[in-house]
């Protein structure tokens, strides 16, 4: 996107005209709004990554020989 806006300045200056800073300057809004939207969901995809796993249980209830509560990162031992 940054090429766009360089070759919308570089390319429109032919003829002794002066460059065509409106497609430029659309070219970088355009993209400073991209970029807004896209930290705005990757925070939001972590918050919610965050949430669920805090929702994870630590703990779980197995059946040995009798009832016990272990903790979940000993799980695969058992396997």
């Amino acid at each position: 996107m940054e090429t766009a806006a360089i070759m919308a300045i570089a390319l429109t200056n032919d003829g002794g005209k002066p460059p065509d800073w409106q497609d430029f300057v659309g070219i970088i809004t355009l993209h400073v709004i991209n970029s807004t939207i896209g930290f705005i969901k990757e925070n939001n995809a972590g918050n919610a990554a965050a949430a669920l796993m805090a929702c994870l249980a630590l703990k779980a209830k197995v059946m040995l020989h009798l009832f016990t509560e272990i903790s979940v990162a000993c799980l695969h031992k058992l396997c």
